[in-house]
């Protein structure tokens, strides 16, 4: 195994910042309702919304892992059924990085390798996208000596 990679970090921003805001809300609001079943209903409420908008983001975040070995690329993702894909280096022709604005400002990127009829990988979002884009170029060099 050469690296194990995750996600871009930034996809996980918005769900800290809305547990950061929900944690000073419920403290904020903590026993200042009229009403005592609003003051019980609120920390209800809010771990519920914690769970949804912060917890499950991350776990998502969790669920696919790339890892780039010297003969393949293999994505693995999936909760109760995890799926595996596997992608050999030696039957790509070649590597593309694709990177939209966000992406730039961030240094992530998909990588897109091509291996002719046999299809195409998508590493979506890779963090130092060129970085992985030029291993995984030099990989399939490698694995392909004849240039072909």
């Amino acid at each position: 195994m050469i690296v194990r990679l995750r996600r871009s970090g930034r996809h996980l921003v918005w769900p800290a910042i809305f547990f950061v805001v929900l944690c000073f809300g419920v403290g904020f609001w903590w026993n200042r309702f009229p009403a005592p079943w609003l003051n019980t209903a609120l920390p209800i409420v809010a771990a519920g919304l914690t769970v949804l908008l912060s917890l499950l983001p991350l776990i998502f975040w969790l669920n696919r892992v790339t890892i780039i070995t010297n003969r393949r690329l293999i994505v693995t993702q999936g909760f109760l059924v995890r799926e595996r894909t596997e992608f050999l280096l030696g039957r790509a022709s070649d590597a593309v990085l694709r990177r939209r604005p966000v992406q730039l400002l961030s240094g992530s990127g998909d990588v897109i390798v091509h291996a002719g009829a046999e299809g195409t990988m998508v590493l979506r979002d890779v963090p130092r996208a060129r970085l992985v884009h030029r291993a995984i170029t030099d990989l399939i060099d490698r694995a392909n000596p004849s240039g072909a």
